[in-house]
């Protein structure tokens, strides 16, 4: 049974028990004697209780109905905020879905590159030591300088040759510490150096008549070629291969004054 009639059924047994309850007080004008008759007082009883049950259930009724479309629009509000609800919860379920894969796609490339960048420096590495290696092993001094005339790099030859150690003369201005001056004792300027000029005209020098100073002041002949060192298409710095040519050209060599010798 819906809830607005049972209501109402409810509502009018209270109408009929209130109105038996009239009855029952005004027992006495109903069976008194006629001349104290009160039939037209009870019937407008009846009739207001009637009424009164009327309007009564009229707006019960209207607040029923009230009630009733209030629920409606509430259901369908409930029903356009869960639907609303559904959809951005899809939505937002396929952008995390999405993101997660381009994570995943992401995560993957990167772990490639550090696979490659630690393959690479790992190549690098191996590629350096067997240069190392090289260098350390060939005959010939060999060192490297930089676009400012400093030694970057010297293997053991070269070290031996010209009595350093190999870590002191790195950093070192090449032409102050063994080549400042010519065969003669004349001295030499950086500008008229070779080895030098690679670095600074990009083309590959020669010198076969020039002497290289050991670090106790005595001076060996040398026969060197200087090859400049191209990076981007940028001048960097040269790298020199020389040789000791004592056996060869022994009148060459000489040392300098006890003053000179650094």
């Amino acid at each position: 049974m819906p809830e607005q009639t049972r209501f109402i059924g409810q509502l009018g047994i209270l109408f009929l028990v209130a109105a038996i309850l009239l009855l029952l007080m005004d027992r006495q004008m109903v069976v008194g004697p006629p001349e104290l008759n009160q039939w037209p007082f009870v019937l407008l009883s009846f009739i207001v209780m009637a009424g009164l049950f009327v309007v009564i259930a009229s707006l019960a009724q209207a607040r029923f109905k009230t009630l009733a479309k209030a629920q409606t629009d509430l259901e369908q509000q409930l029903a356009e905020a869960t639907h609303e609800l559904t959809l951005t919860r899809n939505n937002l379920e396929q952008r995390v879905e999405r993101r997660t894969f381009e994570i995943s796609v992401a995560n993957a490339s990167l772990n490639r590159e550090i696979a490659e960048r630690i393959q690479a420096e790992t190549e690098t590495k191996r590629i350096k030591r067997r240069m190392e290696l090289i260098l350390e092993s060939a005959g010939e001094g060999i060192f490297g300088l930089d676009i400012d005339g400093k030694v970057t790099f010297v293997n053991k030859a070269a070290a031996s040759m010209l009595g350093w150690e190999a870590e002191d003369l790195v950093g070192q201005s090449h032409h102050a510490l063994i080549h400042h001056t010519r065969a003669n004792g004349g001295e030499y300027p950086v500008s008229q150096c070779p080895i030098h000029q690679a670095y600074r005209d990009g083309k590959v020098h020669f010198g076969d008549d020039e002497v290289f100073w050991k670090r106790d002041g005595a001076s060996f002949p040398v026969e060197y070629i200087s090859t400049p060192i191209l990076e981007n298409r940028r001048l960097t710095g040269a790298v020199v291969v020389f040789r000791d040519q004592t056996a060869f050209r022994q009148p060459l060599c000489r040392a300098l004054p006890a003053g000179e010798a650094s």
